[in-house]
């Protein structure tokens, strides 16, 4: 009988031991990692100085736009171009920032006719970009991303 009484006791207390080290050994939840990752967007634009205080990304983009624009356009009308025909076309330059902020061209897309009334464009354009102050980056989940842009330019005489 003593014998039956120590092995109920035994069992009891394992049976509750092992709830007990249960409740007290509780997982904690593991925190998921989004590994989902959009290529087409970043969280940051690239900037150039005086944008760097604007406090919305999208004001920030606009920014971004408006100094590469201003800036290509100034390094255009530093030179004369002479035409015979009138032209009312737009070019597309595809423009590359990369991730210590350099500006280097990809591409210019351009008809026939702007390639020959203006021959010199695409070196025009180089020049310029080669002027450009070094931007900061864009940010794409705290680190400095590549990123590549097309800026149309419109040319009417």
């Amino acid at each position: 009988m003593l014998k039956q009484f120590f092995t109920l006791i035994i069992c009891s207390i394992l049976v509750l031991s092992c709830s007990y080290i249960e409740q007290h050994t509780k997982r904690e939840p593991v925190q998921k990692i989004d590994t989902i990752v959009d290529f087409n967007t970043v969280d940051s634009y690239p900037l150039f100085p005086n944008c760097a205080d604007i406090p919305s990304k999208e004001k920030q983009q606009i920014c971004f736009q408006m100094e590469m624009s201003q800036h290509i356009y100034a390094s255009l009308k530093e030179f004369e171009f002479s035409v015979t025909d009138s032209i009312n076309d737009t070019i597309l330059v595809k423009l590359k920032i990369d991730s210590f902020g350099k500006t280097t061209l990809s591409n210019i897309q351009k008809s026939l006719k702007i390639s020959e009334l203006i021959p010199q464009f695409d070196s025009i354009v180089k020049v310029s970009l080669q002027n450009l102050p070094t931007l900061q980056p864009a940010i794409k989940r705290a680190m400095p991303v590549t990123t590549e842009f097309t800026l149309p330019i419109v040319l009417k005489n």
